[in-house]
């Protein structure tokens, strides 16, 4: 990325089309790249997801998207656009998405940040799934994403090469938002020292999910809880999809165990019992789960916070795969699985920063119909 951009409260769609960098050499750009990322995102809001069909998009809809580009050459081949995507440099590509769905979360002081990965399940073929990398196999890219469930925003992804290495991805993925004021979850993957302390670093507070891959102070955390009479405590039922939820929610100062001082900004432990009960076959479920936080609460606001982590899987890792088709899409050349991936959260943000009280679905197939109610979409 260049080093003279810097984040802007409006940051228009278009704005970041033209300053991302075009890797190709200028005899070969027959077709410019913000003329291919306009073409390809506004195919993806019309509920398109091929190459072929995005092309077929642009062949017919080719006088309205010359209201807002050149188009002096017509729309490009699929291979081509399935090639120039993938050439795009991700990180560059990372970086713009994080600045420009920064102009729409605006400050994030007060809100929830869920940090949390998602794979790209078709992104390598299984073959090549089921060979060992030292024999030339490949793992399916794992994305580690940033998700404001009360503005209903994407706010960030970075690529990875398996989950294990979300520990190194999620530093990166701090480093390009504005935390400051914010909370921020993350699941057992992501309670790490280091992570804990990035986020103290950027000015926020964070919910850690601990399970044993912290094994001795899992064990201790446990211990101290079974051995405590404690008031500092909250029940909460729920009633949906089908089951009825009753979770109790219990905390401790986290200075019942010295040996937690390493831990930046520790305060206080969390402990969640939820028993569920499927309310057809009265089936019934139980677990404990524990969690570090620097918060200061109560355990009803507590509570309720945990339980808001899932949105990132409900609203966005679902959006993704049933509305956007990610978990069946094959696109592997090169960079092209993780740059459509930004894509497609591209026009998620979009479509859910419209004001219409209409669902997802609809605004979809309301832009198919409607070159009017895409380009309002679109916000031009």
């Amino acid at each position: 990325m260049e080093k003279g951009i810097d984040p802007r409260p409006l940051y228009s769609l278009l704005d970041w089309f033209g300053d991302v960098e075009d890797p190709r050499i200028d005899r070969k750009k027959l077709y410019p790249l913000d003329e291919i990322l306009l073409l390809t995102v506004c195919a993806v809001m019309s509920g398109l997801h091929e190459w072929d069909e995005i092309v077929d998009f642009g062949q017919i809809k080719l006088a309205w998207l010359k209201k807002y580009r050149p188009f002096e050459n017509g729309i490009p081949s699929h291979d081509t656009l399935n090639r120039v995507i993938g050439l795009v440099n991700y990180q560059d590509f990372e970086a713009f998405f994080s600045i420009w769905a920064s102009g729409f979360a605006g400050s994030l002081s007060g809100k929830l940040v869920n940090i949390d990965g998602k794979k790209l399940r078709g992104s390598v073929n299984k073959m090549e799934q089921q060979i060992s990398k030292k024999e030339g196999g490949k793992s399916a890219i794992h994305l580690v994403e940033a998700w404001c469930s009360e503005l209903n925003l994407c706010l960030g992804q970075v690529k990875t090469d398996t989950k294990s290495n979300e520990i190194t991805a999620i530093p990166d993925l701090l480093d390009m938002l504005e935390l400051s004021g914010s909370i921020v979850t993350i699941d057992a993957m992501g309670c790490q020292k280091t992570i804990a302390s990035k986020i103290v670093e950027k000015e926020a507070d964070y919910i850690l999910a601990l399970k044993r891959n912290h094994e001795t102070l899992h064990d201790e955390v446990i211990k101290l809880f079974d051995n405590e009479v404690l008031t500092n405590e909250s029940v909460q039922e729920n009633k949906g999809h089908g089951r009825f939820e009753t979770r109790v929610c219990r905390v401790i100062s986290a200075s019942r165990l010295p040996d937690s001082i390493n831990w930046t900004g520790l305060k206080n432990f969390v402990e969640i019992y939820s028993e569920r009960t499927i309310i057809t076959s009265k089936e019934q479920t139980s677990e404990f789960r524990y969690y570090l936080t620097s918060l200061d609460m109560t355990a009803e606001n507590l509570n309720q916070l945990i339980r808001q982590h899932w949105g990132i899987e409900n609203k966005l890792h679902w959006a993704m795969d049933v509305q956007f088709q990610e978990d069946s899409s094959r696109k592997r050349q090169s960079n092209a699985a993780q740059n459509f991936a930004i894509l497609r959260r591209c026009v998620l943000n979009l479509l859910k920063s419209f004001p219409e009280k209409i669902s997802v679905n609809r605004k979809i197939s309301k832009c198919a119909i409607s070159d009017e109610y895409r380009k309002k979409i679109l916000d031009f």
